[in-house]
């Protein structure tokens, strides 16, 4: 008879579908014995599985002894199995793994150790059954054994009795649960702080779920984890409706509850592992650093389903490694706000789970956690670029648009939002333009962005997550793409170009002694944004040649205000310095033909400027 071992030296999740593989091992080899190596601390949830015949457990710290090491290395040498299966393959495992003499030691292909194994297997990154690379991996290990892997069975088991689950239903009974109405637990916090579900969030779908659905509420979380709860109960309007105390004193105990219950919504985790292995429906809250394709075993089933931050800024994993995520996840966590998950979330209790709901409240009625931004713009005859203006403001919260008395459909067009307060004043300069549009913003965080100006996704995602992290700066330079048409300029006097973009409403204001170039001056240091925002400006000559003209006028009219008149270096000197300036020293030569065309243009806008301004001279004269 065969005989074999399967070692997994992790926790609740990793072994429940490390089991799987006893239970296929079993349907390939019907008289095999299969053993199992695992922590002491997860063997409760392989107990009275048929598909195991000896449990071997280990403590984690001792087993990082060497003495202790060798101790279990002899031991399991002794057994002599036929078959030993290593999915994690620590380093203690490989040591294990080298002394055992099993006929068949199979692993991963891994560098330096795959040596160690008769067999290894290249991990797939992308799931191809139960949308789990986690479980469909660890049945890849079974290769040597079948080929055909339709017959492989993934799901994962935990095997209670009838005892265990009578007892838990008479806990539950005890502590008040009539079993008359739809029992959910929510698992409110992840294994720590760092992965779960900002707690604010989390209080805001307890409050819906309480006012919108006739239902029972267990918590569960870890018993270290009661200063969180406490915190949590603060922000429930109804607390007295929340089951706390049913948690089960063991692994076990909490199945055994969880298995009388109809649905767990939780932190992605061991309780979602556990629900999934008691086949009961689940809705996970991943981590930003986790993924659906290694962790959202099953989820072809309509059970069960999930939200990620993928769900709706996909493009932040083109910016930031889930490394990047996992040492600061505060403000990726952040960017789940509860709208957009409670919104999933209730349909799926509705739609799978077919629990009415009782009220009209919707969500956004309930949730008032998120810092709100008003969207600030100024702009005159800017119909070609509002409905593209409105799409990137889609993060918002209103849009104050002060214009100076468009003549085309601008206000229509931006009318159509029901977001948008559109003011009219009439234009005297660009400062006092955007400090009148300041004192209408209802709200602390501010963006200013022009209509000529696109919001990339990921500076979007950026600014969410700027207003939502725990010690904002005041206010934050934005870099600028600046594109001649459709091309950009690299250099030509953009290559540093920057803007204060995003700023409190209490905190920042436009200089009153600029006329144009306005700029904002704040009462702190302004921090940086790391992604950028596109300026496509230059769309025509024949308008950039008007718009250069009106800067002219309006710097004119400045200079003229400090009492400052033009001389021959003005008129003759600056003209030839901002070509050189634009075109040598900032290498425009390297844009082509369009930084020659660009930097002449900034010269005769330099030597407009003081035409004007000596005209403002002749008149007072």
């Amino acid at each position: 008879m065969k005989k074999a071992l399967i070692i997994q030296n992790k926790y609740i999740g990793d072994v429940l579908v490390a089991s799987v593989l006893a239970k296929n091992l079993k349907n390939i080899f019907p008289h095999i014995e299969v053993h199992f190596f695992c922590y002491n601390k997860a063997i409760s949830i392989l107990q009275n599985n048929p598909h195991i015949d000896k449990i071997i457990d280990f403590d984690d710290i001792e087993l990082k002894k060497l003495s202790v090491l060798w101790k279990y290395s002899n031991y399991i040498r002794s057994e002599k199995y036929d078959i030993l299966i290593d999915p994690y393959a620590k380093l203690q495992s490989r040591f294990i793994t080298l002394f055992s003499k099993a006929k068949k030691r199979i692993s991963f292909d891994k560098p330096f150790f795959k040596h160690f194994y008769t067999d290894v297997y290249i991990e797939e990154k992308l799931p191809k059954v139960i949308n789990c690379t986690s479980i469909e991996n660890r049945c890849l290990l079974l290769s040597p054994f079948i080929k055909d892997f339709s017959n492989i069975d993934f799901q994962t088991e935990i095997f209670l009795t009838n005892a265990e689950i009578e007892h838990a239903k008479q806990l539950m009974h005890n502590s008040g649960i009539t079993f008359t109405k739809p029992i959910i637990i929510i698992g409110i916090l992840g294994s720590s702080m760092d992965k779960s579900w900002p707690l604010s969030y989390m209080a805001d779908l307890i409050n819906v779920l309480l006012s919108n659905y006739d239902i029972d509420i267990l918590f569960n979380f870890i018993p270290l984890q009661h200063h969180e709860v406490e915190i949590l109960l603060e922000k429930i309007d109804h607390k007295e409706k929340i089951f706390k105390s049913i948690l089960g004193n063991n692994v076990r105990e909490f199945a055994a509850i969880l298995s009388n219950a109809d649905a767990l919504i939780a932190n992605e985790g061991g309780a979602v592992n556990i629900a999934k292995a008691l086949q009961k429906p689940t809705f996970s809250i991943f981590s930003p650093h986790k993924f659906r394709k290694d962790w959202g075993c099953y989820e072809n089933l309509y059970i069960h389903q999930s939200f990620h931050l993928m769900d709706i800024f996909p493009e932040i994993y083109t910016a930031y490694s889930p490394n990047e995520i996992l040492k600061n996840p505060e403000p990726f966590y952040k960017l789940m706000y509860p709208e957009k998950v409670i919104y999933k979330i209730e349909n799926y209790i509705q739609g799978v789970l077919g629990i009415p709901k009782k009220s009209s409240y919707t969500s956004i009625d309930l949730i008032n956690n998120k810092p709100k931004i008003s969207a600030l713009c100024i702009t005159y005859n800017e119909e070609e670029n509002v409905k593209r203006f409105l799409k990137d403001l889609s993060f918002v919260d209103e849009i104050v648009v002060v214009d100076s008395i468009s003549t085309d459909k601008t206000k229509e067009y931006f009318e159509v939002d029901s977001r948008v307060r559109f003011i009219e004043r009439k234009f005297d300069n660009f400062t006092n333009q955007k400090n009148f549009a300041i004192k209408h913003a209802s709200y602390d965080w501010i963006v200013f962005f022009d209509l000529d100006e696109h919001i990339p996704s990921l500076l979007k995602a950026e600014i969410l997550m700027t207003i939502n992290s725990s010690k904002p700066k005041d206010a934050y330079w934005i870099r600028r793409n600046f594109y001649y048409k459709r091309k950009h300029l690299r250099y030509s006097g953009w290559k540093n170009d920057k803007v204060i973009r995003l700023f409190k409403k209490n905190k920042s204001f436009y200089k009153k002694n600029k006329f144009v170039h306005e700029e904002i001056e704040c009462v702190s240091e302004p921090g940086y944004l790391k992604n950028g925002l596109d300026h496509y400006s230059f769309t025509s000559e024949k308008k950039y040649l008007k718009k250069l003209d009106q800067y002219s006028k309006l710097k004119a009219e400045e200079l003229y205000t400090n009492n400052v008149k033009s001389n021959f270096f003005h008129h003759h000197i600056k003209p030839i310095y901002r070509f050189i300036h634009h075109y040598i020293i900032q290498f425009g030569f390297l844009d082509g033909k369009e930084g020659f065309k660009i930097s002449k243009m900034y010269s005769n806008y330099v030597a407009n400027r003081y035409k004007y301004l000596e005209q403002l001279w002749k008149k007072k004269e």
